[in-house]
């Protein structure tokens, strides 16, 4: 598996990167593009890529493994254990496509110089990308997780989708901060999240992924913050 070095990049790089995608996607269909994103669509489809369900966890003998990316093969496996859990799926091939186009142009640089191939004659590649569910903080992890969440929730979708929730009244809530920082979802913003999820027709998302995406959009807020802003 290749150590991808990734370089940085702003939550406006990310933006507009995402919005290209969907944008080039929605020409290739030849309709807008709405809620429920439709990443096996963009995967296999617009993207040409070849998407499988499988027994990572044996294949690649890790046992916390979600989904791997070969980028020889122009293959993205999600392992079994996600199936019929449609959140958690639609989110790790968002999070392969993240890896596809962010980080394939860096390990073709790399493959000049490092040998990637098989020594073996008849060995089978190994996938240059492994996504576990220990490793969600290495850079490319992190940009790879921040692309799911722009294409699974497009941000005027969901702000189209919380104000038929709430209107013009702003969701906040007191103590929202307090357990974020102990890394507690609040029941008030999982209800709400609920609430933006049926009105966006987000119905590939998780509750947990909305909630967090309401939160890096800051359309959820602390009530504190609310009043300070009134003085």
């Amino acid at each position: 598996m290749l150590q991808i070095k990734v370089s940085y990049l702003t939550s406006a790089q990310l933006d507009q990167v995402v919005a290209e995608l969907l944008r080039n996607y929605g020409k290739w269909r030849g309709a807008p593009v709405r809620p429920p994103i439709n990443v096996d669509e963009i995967a296999e489809g617009y993207l040409g890529l070849t998407l499988e369900l499988t027994d990572l966890r044996q294949l690649l003998g890790i046992d916390d493994v979600l989904g791997a990316t070969w980028f020889d093969e122009r293959q993205l496996r999600v392992d079994e254990s996600l199936e019929g859990k449609e959140g958690r799926f639609a989110f790790t091939v968002a999070h392969e496509i993240a890896h596809w186009q962010l980080h394939r142009p860096l390990y073709e640089m790399e493959k000049v110089t490092l040998a990637l191939f098989p020594s073996q004659p008849g060995a089978k590649p190994a996938a240059a990308i492994v996504c576990r569910a220990k490793n969600r903080k290495s850079p490319a992890e992190w940009q790879a997780d921040q692309f799911a969440a722009r294409l699974l929730m497009p941000a005027s979708h969901v702000r189209d989708a919380v104000q038929s929730v709430s209107g013009n009244i702003p969701a906040a809530w007191a103590g929202l901060d307090a357990s974020r920082k102990a890394g507690i979802l609040d029941s008030r913003l999982r209800s709400f999240a609920g609430d933006v999820i049926g009105a966006g027709d987000f119905s590939n998302v998780s509750n947990e992924a909305m909630c967090y995406r309401l939160l890096d959009l800051k359309l959820v807020s602390d009530q504190a913050h609310l009043q300070a802003g009134l003085f």
